[in-house]
């Protein structure tokens, strides 16, 4: 494998090293420290930071509400390290929109793992690159721990990972969870459906 593009100054973030976090808390007016600790990270040259948006879920509410960082008072210290020259999509922010919980609020970030470009540099160097990655869920954590412990074999351990990486790879053999929640908030738009049971849809959905 040869003439792998990373990144550079000029060409923005490197291709291979984003990815994106999902904070949520209870409220917006929670969110001081966390973005304090965002602009100390990315000043320390750990993280690069590309695109934010805030998502906002109302009481009783299928529908979430996303904001740009300038629309946000408590965003502010972000807007100056912000290197937008990739953003999210719409259908980004839909598919993030699907693990807000009602009355709640989450902070997305694409952001650039930047302690990992010495590793990416020397995959390139050996001619290959970075080809996958996935944040594991606590729960999962959580859960393969209660089920196999630290001793057990790989046969008996329960699984950690979601998807493989051939899903970003061929992402048209994925399930869409954002177009799954549309559909159901249609339901309880019609009164199809309770508020109730959507959200114990939209948990089905998350739990894949």
């Amino acid at each position: 494998m040869t003439d792998v593009p990373g990144a550079s100054a000029a060409h923005g973030p490197d291709d291979d090293l984003l990815e994106y976090l999902l904070i949520a808390v209870p409220a917006v007016e929670l969110l001081a420290g966390v973005v304090a600790s965002v602009a100390r990270l990315v000043r320390s040259g750990v993280l690069g930071l590309v695109d934010v948006v805030l998502l906002r879920r109302a009481p009783d509410q299928a529908s979430v509400t996303a904001h740009t960082l300038r629309d946000v008072e408590q965003l502010a210290p972000l807007a100056a390290l912000e290197d937008p020259r990739v953003r999210l999509s719409a259908h980004d922010v839909a598919l993030a929109a699907v693990a807000v919980e009602p009355d709640a609020a989450a902070l997305l970030l694409l952001i650039e793992d930047r302690w990992a470009t010495a590793l990416a540099a020397a995959a390139r160097a050996a001619g290959g690159r970075i080809v996958g990655g996935e944040r594991l869920a606590r729960v999962r954590v959580v859960a393969a721990g209660d089920v196999t412990g630290a001793a057990a074999g790989r046969r008996g351990a329960a699984d950690l990972l979601v998807r493989g990486p051939a899903t970003g790879l061929h992402p048209e053999l994925a399930v869409d969870p954002a177009a799954q929640l549309r559909t159901l908030a249609e339901l309880v738009e019609r009164g199809v459906l309770t508020f109730d049971q959507y959200e114990a849809q939209r948990r089905r959905v998350l739990e894949g």
